[in-house]
């Protein structure tokens, strides 16, 4: 072992507790998505919480990989730590990222292009990580550094890190709507009044003076 690099190890779990493990973290995320993320996004709104999310991703996997150096006491409690840390950010990331591309559609008739576009991404990105993430595991533990997967992990979310800090809030279709009626109504009623000042101000005399009488018929 050579610190804070090139180590290696495991947790060496039956298979009884990793599927313990695995029944804990539904329930976590199923608290967390249903009733920890509404209050956050609430409070917060999808944007500030999106990047609360974003922003935990690169220290949570840049710890990871130290929890095999951990005394064997703190293992599982760390462990249980960094699974509640990693739902919950889960939790907060993936639920404002529909909403956030919901709202940048610039029209409806393109919500299916683009929906279809993230979700296409979404699936080559899960079918290209694990091979990926083979690869650089393999060539950690060939150097005796079984963290390297995790820390290109944690590259990785710095890059999308710096990417959230450069999206701009963006009003929802429904809101823009509502905008576009209230300030139609608005020209509407100023139009109105208008009508109504210049009414005001024409007089009777005015309308005589403005029109001759007719001369009499002849019969």
């Amino acid at each position: 072992m050579d610190l804070p690099f090139k180590f290696s190890g495991g947790f060496e779990l039956p298979t009884k507790s990793i599927g313990s493990i695995l029944s804990v973290q539904g329930i976590i995320q199923t608290f967390a998505t249903l009733i920890v993320f509404p209050w956050v996004s609430g409070k917060l709104g999808c944007l500030a919480t999106f990047r609360i999310a974003v922003l935990s991703y690169p220290l949570l996997y840049l710890l990871m990989p130290y929890l095999t150096v951990l005394p064997a006491t703190l293992r599982m409690p760390a462990l249980y730590f960094m699974l509640v840390w990693k739902v919950t950010a889960q939790a907060f990331a993936f639920p404002p990222l529909q909403i956030l591309l919901a709202n940048s559609a610039p029209s409806k008739r393109v919500l299916g292009t683009l929906n279809g576009t993230a979700a296409s991404s979404a699936s080559l990105c899960r079918a290209l990580g694990p091979t990926l993430s083979g690869f650089i595991q393999s060539a950690g533990l060939s150097i005796g550094a079984i963290g390297l997967p995790w820390w290109t992990s944690s590259a990785v979310a710095i890059v999308g890190a710096v990417l959230s800090l450069l999206l701009r809030p963006q009003q929802s279709r429904s809101s823009r709507l509502l905008a576009s009626d209230s300030e139609a109504s608005q020209l509407t009623l100023a139009a109105g009044s208008d009508i109504e000042n210049v009414a005001a101000k024409i007089q009777p005399a005015d309308i005589e003076e403005d029109f001759e009488p007719l001369p009499p018929r002849k019969h």
